[in-house]
């Protein structure tokens, strides 16, 4: 009985590495089995095609509209389409939850941050509120003053702010905008500070002339051909006991732009002091 036992034993060949084992064996085996791993992990890696059945543009559109900006922007950057209600620029400013929700801080929204590890209890201060939201100091006369002062709540802000502006895309507009404001006019700030530099380094008075008539010119080339002819009038004014004038608009017209001789700019600041 015991030699007929055995022999009802029967073997499996594994699929992967060819080796014999019993019924019972084989899938111990093949946990272990170092050719079905390698298999597996090739299988995982393989790239799933899909098939999207788009009837027709006015469907695919309609369907596109049900998107928020985020969903719309990383298509766009996939698929290399472009999508005309798609805004990119205004992806950096929102949360990665892809709810269209303005950053506070850490990268989170006020509803992410609130469920996250970060110790917040949904208020901000004025300033944060100015930074993050594009508040203005009149926007917070509209508001009640809250109890918990100098904190105020970040719902009721953000529904102060959806309200005033229009929609949750106006209001990140709004952002976008506002710092495209304060990056112009940190450029232009920046320019006028080198500008200004350069200057005292032209002729001497240059830069004070400059200043009374309003030159705003920048570019290096064109300052420097006008300090030229600011030094050539001036020599020419005082040969003749005369002074260049800041109010002239000959003086003006000839060092600005080149037009007109040095002496008729003479005789007209001499006919005008007669």
């Amino acid at each position: 009985m015991v030699k007929h036992a055995r022999a009802a034993i029967t073997n499996q060949v594994c699929e992967y590495c060819d080796k014999q084992f019993t019924t019972r064996g084989i899938p111990l085996h093949q946990k272990k089995c170092v050719k079905k791993q390698a298999h597996d992990k090739a299988e995982a890696k393989k790239t799933r095609s899909y098939n999207f059945c788009i009837l027709n543009e006015a469907i695919y559109e309609e369907i596109l509209s049900f998107l928020n900006n985020q969903t719309l922007t990383k298509m766009q950057m996939i698929t290399g389409d472009r999508y005309q209600q798609c805004e990119p620029v205004l992806a950096r400013y929102c949360c990665k939850c892809e709810n269209d929700n303005p950053v506070i801080r850490h990268s989170f929204c006020r509803l992410c941050l609130s469920s996250s590890s970060y110790c917040f209890n949904g208020r901000i201060t004025k300033r944060v509120a100015k930074a993050k939201y594009g508040m203005r100091g009149e926007d917070f006369s509209s508001i009640n003053f809250p109890k918990s002062y100098p904190y105020y709540s970040c719902q009721t802000l953000e529904d102060h702010m959806i309200k005033t502006i229009g929609s949750k895309r106006e209001w990140l507009r709004h952002l976008v905008k506002r710092d495209l404001r304060k990056k112009k006019a940190l450029v232009t700030r920046i320019l006028n500070r080198k500008t200004k530099g350069f200057l005292q380094t032209l002729a001497p008075g240059f830069a004070a002339y400059v200043s009374d008539i309003r030159f705003m010119k920048t570019d290096k080339e064109v300052l420097e051909r006008c300090s030229e002819r600011f030094v050539t009038l001036r020599a020419k004014l005082r040969e003749n006991g005369l002074s260049l004038r800041a109010d002239s608009s000959s003086c003006k017209v000839f060092i600005t732009t080149g037009m007109g001789s040095v002496e008729d700019v003479v005789d007209s600041i001499a006919g005008s002091s007669d």
